[in-house]
């Protein structure tokens, strides 16, 4: 089920949005304002951003931009009761990716977020979470823009924790993953893991880590506060 998050301070909305987006294909999480928003999308690993202009101690502008700054290719669809043009004109300059006015229909809303999370899904050889990038058409990686070279394995092994950031990745999925690779075994992951979190941690520090879970895996995650 695809991830969205909610940034709305009606309740009505919602409360509308979480009982009915699950049925079409959505597990919503709900912010009533723009600092719970800015809380939980660096805590979490998210599909859509449903981002409402007016909030009680900010505008969804601001939440916009700061998300844009951090992530390139997260959808942005912001929402909102305005009906000047220059609102519209401001969102999609920010960076958001489509606007919707209110009253919306659900069906309108829907329609419009599959556009952009199946426009997403089409960019599966660009994986992204917080500060990585990786490009499996090229095989590269950026860590704060900065290419860090890695070996096939450690590559492969990142690209399997981006694409399941915040997920605990097991190392019977990792092997599963990579079960054309006859020669790597479980033992030989945690060398892998090991010299991986180590050229994360040189450029990153603390802002990105990959998180050992004693006895299951590993977690890709960010800090909550990191800039």
């Amino acid at each position: 089920m695809k991830q969205v998050l909610v940034v709305e301070d009606d309740p009505v909305i919602g409360k509308t949005l979480t009982m009915s987006l699950p049925y079409r294909g959505y597990q919503v999480h709900v912010a009533g304002t723009l600092r719970e928003g800015r809380r939980l999308f660096e805590s979490g690993s998210f599909d859509l951003i449903l981002l409402d202009v007016q909030l009680p101690d900010g505008t969804g502008f601001d939440l916009c931009q700061g998300i844009r700054a951090r992530d390139e290719w997260i959808p942005i669809l912001m929402v909102t009761a305005r009906t000047d043009e220059s609102s519209a004109v401001m969102a999609l300059s920010i960076g958001a990716d489509d606007y919707i006015r209110k009253p919306f229909g659900l069906d309108e809303l829907t329609a419009r977020m599959n556009r952009l999370t199946d426009r997403k899904a089409g960019r599966k050889e660009l994986l992204h979470y917080r500060s990585i990038r990786i490009d499996r058409s090229k095989r590269m990686v950026w860590v704060e823009e900065r290419e860090v070279p890695l070996g096939k394995r450690e590559f492969e092994i990142l690209s399997i924790l981006v694409s399941r950031a915040g997920d605990v990745v097991t190392r019977e999925e990792i092997l599963d993953a990579l079960s054309d690779q006859a020669d790597l075994f479980d033992r030989t992951i945690d060398s892998h893991l090991s010299h991986l979190r180590k050229k994360i941690r040189e450029i990153a520090g603390s802002t990105v880590q990959i998180v050992p879970v004693y006895g299951v895996g590993y977690r890709l995650e960010s800090q909550k506060g990191s800039s």
